[in-house]
């Protein structure tokens, strides 16, 4: 017993030990942190003012723009730091007078060297700046960052990508989502892929034969957000055979946004009751963006359903038709789909 007592002691002593050890190594590091800080700041301090003349757009005649590039040392790269963390916020002269000052310091060069560093960190930081610098020279190196073993580095490479918003890579973007075990998560890829331009709509049509379903769905997705109507015939592809459903779903609201009266059949097959409920919603929801008083006998039908939701969402699209479709309504003024669905549609009308 005194031997099992002399254990729990021992062992209580260790852990408080090995807390008090951590507690004080917490302490440490938010110690050296916060002189860190200081110590940055002090040596900021001189050009803070001219920092904030050139972030403003107030340096008229670009001297502050020249004290900035005077900076050297540690100094410099305090001020680098700060410039890049400035750059996400502003735009236009300011923008490009901050990045000509990195330029000129060398920052923007070195952060090319520095993705293939070894460090993650500097490899994700170095993206970061290439793509806020909008350094177009970079676009093939950050193109093969893509591909990079960490996920921070392919996130920071297709954000620079983004800012630079060359189409050129809009192909290996879309691509990268689906790359084995190195995948780029979707929505990076899509905020990537929305700053590209027009130019990219070719490569959303091929992107929508892909193999894989992220890349399909990302692609059906920005051809209805950029209003990409060439990819129509590939959209009621994925819609009428796609195995996966969120694909399907995708396409179908982009044929509601895009998609012309012909496409009234298509969306009208897949709210059949054999169809799975989701796709059956989503393409009630397109035929109301679509539009087309074609629509109102089947939409007319699904008031029925028994789904509570669908014969909601039919009812709202119905509202939408003018007056074919508020007749088709009669009758149906006290089912709890279209009280619902009224009363949505006049807090819409009241809050727009």
């Amino acid at each position: 017993m005194i031997i099992g007592a002399t254990l729990l002691v021992g062992a209580t002593v260790v852990v408080l030990g090995a807390c008090l050890l951590l507690v004080l190594l917490v302490v440490a590091v938010r110690a050296r942190r916060h002189a860190r800080l200081q110590r940055e700041a002090m040596l900021l301090s001189p050009l803070r003012t001219p920092l904030i003349t050139v972030a403003s757009g107030e340096d008229d005649d670009g001297s502050a723009a020249d004290e900035l590039r005077q900076a050297t040392g540690v100094t410099r790269d305090v001020l680098d730091r700060n410039v890049v963390a400035m750059l996400s916020k502003i735009r236009g002269v300011p923008a490009d007078q901050l990045v000509q000052v990195l330029e000129d310091h060398g920052a923007v060069e070195l952060a090319a060297v520095e993705l293939t560093s070894r460090s993650t960190v500097k490899r994700a930081r170095a993206a970061q700046l290439l793509g806020l610098a909008r350094a177009g020279h970079a676009v093939p190196l950050l193109v093969e960052a893509l591909g990079d073993e960490a996920v921070e580095v392919r996130n920071s490479a297709a954000y620079a990508l983004g800012l630079i918003g060359d189409p050129v890579a809009a192909g290996p973007v879309l691509a990268a989502i689906g790359a084995p075990e190195r995948g780029l998560p979707a929505a990076t890829a899509a905020e990537a892929l929305q700053s590209m331009g027009v130019g990219i709509s070719d490569v959303l049509r091929g992107g929508m034969a892909d193999a894989n379903a992220r890349t399909r769905m990302v692609a059906a997705h920005l051809s209805a957000e950029r209003s990409f109507t060439r990819g129509l015939p590939e959209l009621r592809q994925l819609l009428d055979h796609d195995p996966d459903l969120t694909v399907r779903e995708t396409s179908a609201t982009a044929i509601g946004r895009l998609g012309r009266g012909e496409d009234v059949d298509i969306l009208v097959r897949h709210t059949a009751e054999t169809e799975p409920l989701a796709l059956r919603r989503a393409c009630v929801v397109a035929l109301g963006e679509l539009g087309e008083t074609r629509a109102v006998p089947a939409l007319t039908a699904l008031l029925d359903d028994s789904d509570p939701r669908l014969a909601e969402l039919a009812a709202t699209a119905l509202l939408t038709m003018g007056p074919d479709g508020t007749a088709a309504l009669m009758g149906h003024e006290d089912d709890p789909a279209v009280r619902t669905a009224r009363l949505l549609v006049s807090l819409q009308k009241a809050s727009a």
